[in-house]
């Protein structure tokens, strides 16, 4: 998670400024260039642009005003594969007839074509200041998962957020089968037996798969039940700032169930990190 762009595209939309505050403070965390992308039909004069897109002065304060022509998602990812190790941070929909939480065929594009992590803002949250002091990690205990360690890991090493690592077991549904998974121990009902020992090794082991800052200190929970459900309701009762997850980049109807709803419900920003291996079934 060392980024040296961070694109924010906008539309023009009062919506689409609630991606502003998010993008302005990881730029400024990570000493990052910041972004403000424009994609349309044609270009404007800069102070013409800014006045559409809604901008004041002091908020493209540090930032850079870029425009390009022709299909928004076209071009967003266009110019992300141009820019040096880029951040997309956008918000999930812009149109005011969608129901909260939807995502719509812009940000759908954006995310399943990037070539770097996205950053997905709700246009609910508006243009109030954002803080990271807690950050939430979904983990499945699959090597794959632990792509998303660094990039928590290293926001929190920045800010001194605090790590919420999350696992989820799911009664009734298959173990992952991916080589080096670390699943729960058998009798989850008998923590006082097997529990200390199992989180201590559940995290060592990912940790060493992962490079995440030693400073950081992460701070496992267990939960049973429906994934996307229970990431939700964590994020809600450690009020998160930021979920991190770790996607394969597989869109289908059937399948991303799990991030479908975390980015349907859990109401901050969401970071999505793809996996390398992009074959690999999503939750």
């Amino acid at each position: 998670m060392k980024p040296e762009s961070i694109i924010v595209p906008l539309d023009g939309t009062q919506a689409a400024l609630a991606a502003v505050p998010v993008a302005g403070v990881l730029a400024t965390l990570l000493d990052a260039a910041l972004h403000v992308l424009h994609v349309g039909e044609r270009v404007l004069p800069p102070a013409d642009r800014l006045r559409e897109l809604g901008l004041a002065p002091e908020m493209l304060e540090g930032s850079v005003l870029d425009q390009r022509t022709g299909p928004p998602a076209e071009g967003i990812l266009r110019f992300a594969a141009e820019r040096p190790e880029p951040l997309i941070v956008i918000c999930t929909h812009t149109d005011v007839e969608k129901q909260r939480g939807a995502l719509g065929s812009v940000a759908e594009a954006v995310l399943v074509g990037a070539c770097c992590p996205v950053i997905l803002v709700q246009p609910e949250r508006g243009l109030r200041r954002w803080t990271l002091r807690r950050i939430l990690l979904p983990h499945d205990g699959t090597p794959a998962t632990t792509a998303a360690m660094d990039p928590a890991g290293d926001l929190a090493e920045l800010t001194g957020a605090e790590v919420f690592v999350l696992y989820v077991a799911a009664p009734g549904t298959p173990q992952p089968t991916e080589p080096g998974t670390f699943t729960m121990p058998r009798y989850i009902d008998q923590p006082q037996h097997e529990w200390p020992a199992w989180a201590a090794e559940f995290m060592g082991r990912m940790c060493a798969l992962g490079h995440p800052p030693s400073e950081v200190q992460f701070t496992l929970f267990m939960a049973t039940g429906d994934p996307g459900a229970e990431i939700v309701r964590a994020a809600r009762e450690h009020d998160a700032d930021l979920v991190v997850l770790a996607w394969h980049g597989v869109w289908e109807p059937e399948r991303a169930t799990t991030m479908r709803r975390v980015i349907r419900e859990v109401g901050c920003p969401t970071l999505v990190v793809q996996t390398v291996d992009r074959g690999t079934p999503a939750a």
